[in-house]
């Protein structure tokens, strides 16, 4: 009886699996896992893009991974690949709990999660299950378990979970590895990034039991320019345990997907094809296509330029760098306005300062007031601020607060002759409609102040009901107590106010347009009030 031939790859084989004792099979290479006909059979269906990625990946030494990607650019299809081949190495051992220092019989989990429940159960009894119901190697050696609809689940107690941003993953499992998809999105607070937590929470939890074993990844496009995406991939540049990656759809996507004509889009080459796109919505196709974040994801100012254009430079910020008003900053014969966007006394307040010239606003005043390092913002030296103000010259016709704990403020300041009201920019888009309205119509004036410039361009439309800063590292402190100051000065040219029984209010537009004196509604002494100055009828 003849003898079967040893083939060279079964020779080497074998000698490998000499030289590694605790393998149960040799383990292949990321490319060869995805073309060979033995293991996923992939090579025709998987870009060379992602082919490239993967192998340098996987041939490194790294415990995380981030890939900023455009929409369209098969980001799930990577994600399966992903967690196969992890899991792939790991059959491979003869006894995984050994090998990583667990307990006999302890169950090794690979996790897959994304925004939805939904998506990511797609994602793994979809692309997965479809990657390893493929696979001639995973069907003669280790088929999940048909029983089981919950999970992927092998033998030698490796599982594959779905999870979800909104609920408790599994953390009291042995997790090794995982893949948050469209990470960018786990957001559900203004307080937190859930991406964050979430991955946080994880890599510890991987770290701790496996050291430099495992491999936690984010894939997604992406959204703002601080998202903790964006945090990530910044890290990286410095960090040598985290891979990152960042590609426009034609860079991942074979260039014959596409007719072959190119043009240029602000500085960017990009298909003919989209061009219709791109000039639609600028920010959103470089956001979706480009893989570059938004300033917002439906900015609330889309005309930065006429944003930039208002920037007067024969005005200048008036404190210097000792925080004192500079010898010029005083009064011109003007009627002012200021709010306050007051803050807990450990975050920042905005503040600011305006009047009107004509039918243009002239912002005379922003500013961010920080609190010291360890310590809080003192209420007191904001109401000692307006005090120099008017110490200065200017006529203040009317101070706002928004209301947060602004009662004792509010109290002090009408103590010493100021007309102190509360105003809230929050309860519609009135105010900012209003500055909005002025920027684009060229009627405002202001100078060129950093964090102004930051938080405007970042300000979202949030249903079409509000308007917000960005859920994550954003704020609006300066541009709130603007539009208010901006709004107060259109809606009142002329600081009119009548005073009901030692109370006040700005007079309607109707109101204003009356002459003489505006008659008390109780009855009382009849006054005119102009220039913040009530006078006797």
């Amino acid at each position: 009886m003849a003898s079967k031939t040893t083939t060279k790859k079964e020779v080497d084989d074998l000698v490998w699996l000499l030289e590694h004792p605790e393998y149960e099979h040799r383990v292949v290479d990321i490319r060869t896992f995805i073309d060979s006909s033995e293991y996923l059979n992939a090579a025709k269906e998987c870009w060379d893009s992602v082919k490239d990625d993967l192998e340098a990946l996987f041939n490194g030494s790294y415990t995380e991974a981030v890939f900023c990607e455009a929409i369209g650019a098969g980001k799930s299809f990577k994600s399966s690949i992903i967690i196969a081949y992890m899991v792939y190495r790991i059959l491979c051992l003869k006894d995984p709990q050994t090998y990583l220092g667990l307990a006999k019989g302890s169950n090794i989990c690979f996790l897959n999660m994304s925004v939805r429940a939904e998506q990511s159960k797609k994602v793994v009894f979809g692309e997965i299950k479809a990657r390893i119901d493929n696979s001639p190697w995973f069907m003669k050696f280790y088929q999940p378990s048909p029983d089981i609809r919950s999970e992927l689940r092998f033998a030698k107690n490796i599982t594959i979970f779905p999870g979800n941003s909104k609920e408790t993953f599994p953390l009291g499992y042995n997790m090794l590895g995982g893949v948050m998809d469209e990470a960018a999105f786990y957001t559900d607070t203004d307080a937190r990034d859930v991406a964050e937590d979430m991955f946080n929470a994880l890599h510890s939890r991987i770290k701790n039991r496996y050291g430099d074993n495992g491999l936690l990844v984010m894939i997604s496009s992406p959204r703002y320019v601080n998202d903790f995406i964006e945090r990530k991939m910044k890290e990286a540049q410095s960090n040598n345990k985290i891979f990152s990656r960042r590609k426009k759809l034609w860079e991942s996507k074979p260039l014959s997907k596409f007719k072959g004509k190119w043009i240029d889009f602000e500085g960017y080459q990009i298909p003919a094809e989209f061009e219709t796109e791109a000039r639609r919505n600028p920010e959103a196709f470089k956001r979706d296509y480009l893989a570059i974040p938004s300033l917002a994801l439906e900015p609330f100012f889309k005309q930065l330029n006429l944003v930039e254009k208002a920037i007067d430079p024969k005005l200048e910020h008036p404190i210097d760098e000792q925080g004192r008003f500079k010898d010029w900053f005083k009064g011109k014969g003007k009627q002012y306005r200021i709010h306050i966007d007051l803050s807990s006394k450990r975050d920042s307040t905005g503040f600011a300062m305006a009047h009107n010239d004509g039918d243009t606003v002239v912002v005379d005043l922003m500013l961010r007031i920080k609190p010291p390092v360890g310590g809080e913002i003192d209420f007191a030296e904001i109401r000692a601020m307006i005090f120099s103000l008017r110490a200065r010259g200017f006529e203040i016709t009317g101070v706002t607060y928004d209301g947060w704990q602004s009662i004792d403020s509010l109290q002090r300041l009408k103590a010493e002759g100021f007309n102190a009201e509360t105003f809230s920019v929050d309860k519609d888009t009135a105010a900012y409609d209003t500055l909005k309205e002025k920027i684009n119509e060229g009627k405002i004036k202001y100078y060129e102040y950093k964090p102004f410039l930051e938080e405007i361009q970042r300000l979202e439309l949030i249903e079409g009901k509000k308007v917000d800063h960005p859920p994550v590292n954003g704020s609006k402190d300066v541009t709130d107590a603007v539009a208010a100051v901006v709004y107060q000065c259109v809606a009142n040219p002329n600081n009119v106010m009548f005073w009901v029984g030692g109370g006040s209010r700005e007079l309607s537009s109707e109101e204003q347009l009356m002459k003489g004196a505006v008659m008390a509604a109780d009855g009382r002494c009849t006054y005119n009030y102009y220039a913040g100055r009530r006078k006797p009828c």
